[in-house]
């Protein structure tokens, strides 16, 4: 959305209700908005005239006039018989979709040029989001120098806070319900001037306000889902490899020294190595 930066804190959670829900729209009113959200009835018409519009009813009713929007508005069918495989599967083909849409943003393309330009990436997650960003250091080892997953063990996150620069870049995982570190640790980040990527959901309404390199996807169905997050780390790293240079040569250099120190199950691939002389 349009300036962004503009909006108070309030205003743009509003903001993010409203971009995420926008089928829901027709259905609501300024005391039914203020509620879902958070804020006072008085905080959605300040904000809805912010856009330009004289009141909440202005926006429904151009929406409706405007036949492009209609598609937002009808969910897709479900089945009468639907069983719990079925939601599952309904729930997580839902999250998969919004994460490639997601892709699409404009702010997509200079978070994957951050993540293969900075002289470094460090990676922090929390709670059961733990995971999700040692994966993501992992696999962005395997293609890029220069990448640490950072557990916080030493209470302060001294190498990511003290040892980044301006050149750097840091990227925090968290789903709801958000860790007080996620928050706190985001802050540090955002005044000390580094690169701050954040990979979160939409109620995540305060992300903006720290930094313009955020990626946020519709909060999961099911608390136990981590479809849509691993799709997204899987997609960027996908897209870091696209951008990089000699991503092969590294992979090859680095499957070398696994062979050499640890070896795998049959020959390494490609090459025959050379028996040693007595």
């Amino acid at each position: 959305m349009d300036h962004w930066e503009r909006f108070t804190a309030s205003e743009q959670k509003v903001a993010t209700y409203l971009i995420h829900n926008i089928a829901d729209l027709p259905f609501e009113t300024g005391a039914s908005l203020s509620k879902r959200v958070g804020v006072s009835p008085m905080t959605i018409g300040r904000f809805v005239r912010t856009l330009g519009y004289e009141g909440l009813n202005e926006l429904k009713e151009e929406f409706r006039v405007d036949s492009g929007w209609r598609h937002f508005y009808s969910q897709p069918k479900q089945p009468r018989d639907k069983d719990p495989i079925t939601s599952h599967l309904l729930a997580e083909t839902r999250a998969l979709d919004s994460v490639h849409e997601l892709a699409r943003g404009k702010e997509w393309k200079a978070i994957i040029q951050l993540l293969v330009s900075a002289d470094r990436v460090s990676v922090a997650s929390f709670q059961h989001s733990t995971f999700l960003g040692l994966g993501l250091a992992k696999l962005l080892q395997q293609v890029r120098p220069h990448v640490a997953f950072n557990d916080g063990s030493d209470g302060a996150y001294v190498d990511m806070l003290l040892d980044s620069t301006k050149n750097s870049c840091v990227v925090l995982i968290d789903q709801r319900r958000y860790f007080k570190q996620f928050r706190d640790v985001a802050e540090h980040v955002a005044r000390r001037g580094i690169p701050l990527v954040l990979i979160t959901d939409v109620e995540c309404h305060w992300a903006r306000e720290l930094t313009p390199h955020s990626l946020m996807i519709p909060a999961s169905e099911m608390w136990h889902s981590y479809s849509a997050m691993s799709s997204l780390i899987s997609l960027i790293v996908a897209l870091v490899i696209d951008e990089s240079d000699a991503v092969m040569e590294r992979l090859s250099e680095i499957n070398e020294l696994r062979q050499d120190l640890v070896g795998y199950v049959g020959p390494l691939p490609g090459k025959t190595r050379k028996r040693a002389k007595k």
